[in-house]
């Protein structure tokens, strides 16, 4: 923005004070010394728009900005009317006072103020007596405080962002320690405790090769949840993921669920892998609560969807359940279905009532 103010500053100033200096030309004027001067005036602002466009504004493209236009004011007395130099009406006091603006906005105090003086300094030695720059001196203290002002306060602005933005990172880096945490337990309640509550419901009297393979599923998962990276992290970038082929997915969930036999209907439909992997784990979760509490040995998984949308379904004709009778000690269906497909931008949804057996629908996107 200060590259395109003093653009602004520098061209049109030019622009406007030519078109003055030629229409206050007198007989006295030389039209030599007018005509080199505005000339370079022009060729230098091209410069300086060019040079800002294409490197900013620079210290040393606005220290030669001041140097050029100290020059024009040294040789004002060829330019301007006696008689406007004196009243301190010339176009040559504007002009000084564009290249001041500049030298404030640009640079630095300790090169602005003094860059300012030279400018100051050579417009007095131009209208032939010293004092003659004390508009300018008045001019170049209020651009300085006002820009001082604009600091202080981009200063404050700037630490205001940093604490906010700080402040951002920290929530977000809890909520998805949280997230995280939230994840673990879902992970462990379809595993571990899934296959002690089994155990201690007297699911297995005998030695069984069914839990020595599940036994064996669950340490696998234990050991994956050290190095695993956070869920909510992952998803929340799920749009920019590698889709995935979901049906493979959901046929590895469905043998691995003992002595339920599950039908499938599938259709191609590719997801986000983070998200297909949650929506596996809640179809993981909805037929093993089918084995263990449905009284029945068949279940059924229906998907529809297509590139980046899926609907899945998993029904069975058990015994049902009242779903609002749902006591809050039982998390399977609150965190490890509904839970997880909301932290993965989904949603899920239980149909089902005692003796018509139960419906469970995941979609994704919400």
């Amino acid at each position: 923005m200060a590259g395109w103010y003093a653009i602004a500053l520098r061209l049109g100033g030019t622009a406007l004070f030519t078109a003055v200096a030629v229409l206050a030309a007198t007989k006295q004027i030389s039209g030599w010394w007018l005509g080199v001067t505005l000339t370079a005036l022009c060729l230098w602002s091209a410069f300086f728009t060019w040079r800002v466009r294409r490197s900013m504004l620079t210290p040393t493209v606005v220290l030669a900005d001041a140097a050029v236009i100290s020059a024009v004011a040294l040789a004002q007395q060829h330019l301007v009317p006696a008689v406007l130099i004196e009243d301190n009406t010339t176009w040559m006091l504007p002009l000084a006072c564009t290249s001041v603006y500049i030298l404030q906005i640009a640079v630095r105090p300790r090169l602005a103020l003094p860059g300012a003086a030279i400018v100051v300094i050579f417009y007095g030695l131009g209208t032939g007596h010293p004092a003659g720059g004390w508009l300018l001196v008045v001019e170049t203290i209020v651009a300085a405080g006002l820009v001082a002002v604009i600091r202080g306060g981009a200063r404050q602005a700037d630490a205001s962002v940093a604490v906010s933005m700080e402040s951002e990172r920290r929530i977000r880096a809890e909520e998805a320690r949280r997230a995280d945490e939230r994840e673990q337990h879902r992970q462990l309640h379809d595993t571990v405790l899934s296959t002690l509550t089994m155990v201690a419901a007297g699911a297995f009297a005998e030695r069984s090769t069914a839990l020595t393979a599940q036994a064996a599923r669950d340490l696998r998962v234990l050991q994956g949840l050290a190095s695993a990276p956070p869920v909510p992290g992952v998803l929340a970038a799920g749009e920019l993921a590698p889709l995935t082929d979901l049906g493979p997915k959901l046929e590895r969930a469905a043998a691995g669920t003992g002595d339920l036999t599950v039908r499938l209907k599938l259709v191609p439909v590719t997801l986000p892998s983070p998200v297909a992997d949650q929506l596996v784990a809640c179809v993981g979760e909805a037929l093993r609560n089918v084995e263990r509490h449905a009284g029945t040995g068949q279940a059924e998984v229906t998907v529809t969807g297509g590139a980046g949308w899926a609907v899945v379904k998993i029904t069975d004709r058990g015994r049902g359940f009242d779903p609002a009778a749902t006591p809050p000690s039982r998390r399977g269906i609150r965190e490890s279905i509904t839970g997880r497909m909301l932290a993965a931008g989904g949603r899920a949804a239980i149909a089902s009532r005692p003796g018509a057996g139960t419906t469970v629908t995941v979609s994704w996107p919400a």
